[in-house]
């Protein structure tokens, strides 16, 4: 599991980076210093989650130790020591480099314009940067496998991959799970799974991300985008309370492509589960619920714009004694404030959804428990319900309000259908549930939300870490946010409040 505790003391010695004195860490290699000095070298193989092994050789640099004379070698697998002077854009270095290029290019198809890398591939960056334009070999390119099924999430195209070996790495050392190895010797290794056996686990996705070139792609992001057209932002994944840093990538229509891991030191570091990296679908919803709609005996649901749909809503609230409020484990903590505001102001009992433990839990970062803000709204003091605890307990009040993305999924299809018959229900979610009858719907009002990736705020995950999520894309038109929803919907009570 990445620990997220209190780090050991770091040792930091002086050296200079092409002039510039820097303080480098003793337990990371050269390399490390460098980037950290803003100083660019090109690497492959080297990735500052996995361990160094100098394979791929273009991250060379001059250094120069004492009195002994300047030296090019590999930044990725040379320690730091006190006094040394790096020079990362000497001519030794370039000439070094760009021989390394060339082989590595001796073999790599040229097919840049249609491999979904394209745009994030440093092979090209780095050949236009170091001037490796064209080869000096006539032998032919060898043939390997392409379009090769890893599994259910990955395929592997031989033909483009320099034999870094990240993939196999990161499968021993992250997950530990050795499923990948460089099988052959010389001209002739290749990356096979062991055996032929498809890829399992829970951890797959990674391996596009760690793969520097289109070796190893996404199944489900291929020839679905150009990468220059997605806009990218950052937030945090809903999947369980790790809360993993991630980006979000929206294509130009709006939709959701792709999410990816953001390097966050303290909650998941490079990495993420493909449970949140492939949970697109909640972003994707056709049926969305937008504005506000109440059920019609003969139409199915009457929509109307949401203010009105708020001034119905303040009247049942206000009829009701003592609402039961039952809030998402998706919400914020500033939507978490402003719900216990509203509580406050009814008089009523303030619950969130607390959804059982499921199967997916492991030893590394997913924690199996699906509420991704369990923490910040315990912390703000919202009483933990099951599902099945907020069915028995709505016999007791005259109305309940349940607000939140997915608040409906999580009390169940049938959930509000086995409620009392005399209980209003007042839905504020992103969706209506699936099993709705028309013009027999035990729901009273409902007003749509925006999902996690239509508004901001912040989670705090299972560690007490406060983590935001960011707006990557407008929400539906007549869509609200829900602290706007509910600052609208407290002055609406105050307002009536003070005319009775």
């Amino acid at each position: 599991m990445i620990d997220s505790g209190k780090q050991p003391e770091i040792k930091r010695v002086e050296i200079t980076v092409n002039g510039k004195t820097v303080q480098a860490r003793t337990d990371k290699p050269l390399i490390h210093a460098c980037l950290q000095a803003e100083s660019e070298v090109p690497h492959y193989c080297y990735h500052p989650g996995l361990s160094p092994v100098g394979s791929c050789r273009i991250c060379q640099v001059e250094v120069q130790q004492g009195k002994m004379p300047a030296r090019v070698m590999v930044a990725c697998r040379t320690p730091v020591a006190a006094g040394m002077v790096v020079d990362t854009e000497s001519k030794g270095a370039h000439d070094s480099r760009k021989e390394c290029l060339e082989f590595l290019l001796k073999n790599h198809p040229l097919d840049c314009p249609i491999c979904d890398k394209a745009g994030e591939c440093t092979l090209q960056d780095y050949s236009f940067a170091e001037g490796q334009g064209e080869g000096r070999s006539v032998e032919p390119r060898r043939k390997l496998e392409k379009r090769k099924d890893l599994g259910d999430v990955i395929m592997l195209d031989q033909e483009r991959c320099i034999l870094c070996s990240r993939c196999v790495r990161f499968m021993e050392e992250v997950p530990e799970t050795p499923q990948l190895c460089v099988a052959g010797r010389g001209s002739h290794s290749i990356i096979e799974t062991w055996n032929n056996q498809p890829l399992s686990g829970n951890y797959q996705g990674n391996l596009a991300d760690v793969c520097p070139v289109g070796a190893l792609t996404l199944k489900s992001f291929r020839f679905k985008a150009r990468v220059w057209n997605l806009t990218k932002t950052a937030s945090s994944c809903g999947e369980c309370s790790r809360g993993c840093s991630t980006t979000v990538e929206v294509l130009r229509a709006g939709e959701i492509v792709r999410i990816r891991p953001r390097h966050d030191e303290e909650v998941n570091k490079w990495w993420m589960c493909d449970t949140g990296r492939f949970a697109l679908d909640h972003f994707s919803e056709v049926d969305r619920l937008v504005g506000a709609c109440m059920p019609s005996a003969t139409r199915g649901w009457d929509q109307f714009p949401v203010e009105d749909g708020l001034q119905v809503a303040a009247d049942m609230l206000m009829a009701a004694e003592k609402p039961l409020i039952v809030a998402s484990p998706w919400l914020t903590v500033e939507e978490g404030t402003e719900l216990l505001t509203l509580g406050r102001q009814l008089n009523g009992r303030v619950a969130f959804v607390s959804p059982a433990q499921n199967e997916l839990a492991d030893d590394l970062l997913h924690t199996g428990d699906p509420a991704p803000n369990r923490r910040g709204l315990t912390d703000l003091g919202f009483e933990a319900l099951s599902p099945e605890e907020i069915l028995s307990a709505a016999s007791e009040h005259s109305s309940i309000l349940c607000i939140g993305e997915r608040v409906a999924s999580l009390l169940g299809e049938d959930g509000f259908n086995s409620l009392p018959s005399a209980t209003r229900v007042l839905l504020f979610d992103c969706a209506l549930p699936a099993a709705q009858e028309v013009g027999n719907s035990p729901i009273d009002l409902a007003i749509g939300l925006a999902t996690s990736a239509e508004r901001a705020g912040h989670w705090v995950n299972i560690d007490g870490i406060r983590r935001p999520i960011l707006q990557a894309r407008p929400a539906p038109t007549g869509v609200w946010n829900t602290v706007r929803l509910l600052q609208n919907l407290l002055g609406l009570l105050a307002t009536r409040e003070i005319q009775s």
